[in-house]
């Protein structure tokens, strides 16, 4: 018989009973930790959603929080900054990163992972309302490869 229980690790941890009582910030503590002990301190970063509940206090000095967000055929990337900043911010990107140049210092750059792979050309940004908003055109990846089976 095959032991399935030595690859469901935690079906003996959480009875049905514990999770009816369980309060939901206590759940979102545990998920953090685990992702953060797989993926790293900075796991948030690499994921294309936001956390709905409330997030510990900030301190000050942390840079702006950048908002990514994708539609059917668009992905749009906000990015807080003052407007003495916008002169002299590079924007460049490739399918699957944007790199804002001296964003917050003079020759520093800060790299955003896209959700999805985006077009070369086509890509607007626009300044208002103390927000950088830079809009890309999905690129639609549809190249299919057939692999043969070896026997």
């Amino acid at each position: 018989m095959f032991e399935w229980n030595k690859y469901f690790p935690f079906q003996n941890q959480f009875s049905k009973e514990a999770l009816k009582k369980a309060d939901p910030k206590d759940v979102e503590d545990y998920v953090n930790r685990v992702m953060e002990s797989v993926f790293g301190s900075n796991h948030a970063a690499q994921f294309p959603f936001r956390d709905p509940l409330p997030k510990k206090e900030k301190s000050m000095d942390a840079a702006p929080e950048i908002d990514i967000f994708e539609t059917a055929d668009h992905v749009f990337v906000k990015i807080p900054a003052a407007k003495e900043q916008i002169d002299n911010i590079k924007i460049k990107h490739t399918s699957q990163a944007l790199f804002l140049e001296n964003f917050h210092q003079k020759d520093q750059q800060k790299k955003v992972v896209l959700p999805s792979l985006v077009k070369r050309k086509g890509t607007k940004a626009v300044y208002k309302d103390g927000l950088l908003e830079v809009m890309f055109l999905k690129h639609d990846d549809y190249n299919l490869s057939e692999v043969e089976i070896m026997r």
